[in-house]
């Protein structure tokens, strides 16, 4: 995944007010393009979700409570397909982490 995992924890971890939705949707997007043609355990689901979180983002009215679920669900998604062990597989699972518990300080 050449996504920085980095930013997206650094992103989530602080006040999720004052992340701007385009910051959001950029991120976001640098992430649907690398899950694009990814052919791994979940990388659909990722996709999937990731599109619904950037709809709620360029939403007019953004649902926090559906921005909440979808920072969760994401996060138990990307334990699942986190490898086992190694550099990366500890960087996803501190990314699925990270997410659910942005996702949990939303609700």
């Amino acid at each position: 995944m050449p996504t920085d995992i980095q930013t997206t924890i650094d992103a989530l971890s602080g006040d999720l007010s004052q992340i701007a939705p385009e910051d959001g949707t950029a991120l976001i997007g640098s992430w649907l393009n690398d899950l694009e043609d990814a052919d791994w355990r979940g990388a659909k689901t990722l996709h999937a979700d990731l599109v619904s979180l950037r709809h709620q983002l360029e939403s007019d009215a953004p649902d926090a409570g559906r921005i909440s679920d979808l920072l969760v669900k994401l996060g138990e998604s990307a334990e699942r397909a986190a490898p086992e062990g190694g550099q990366v597989g500890e960087q996803v699972t501190k990314l699925a982490s990270t997410l659910m518990d942005a996702g949990k300080r939303l609700a």
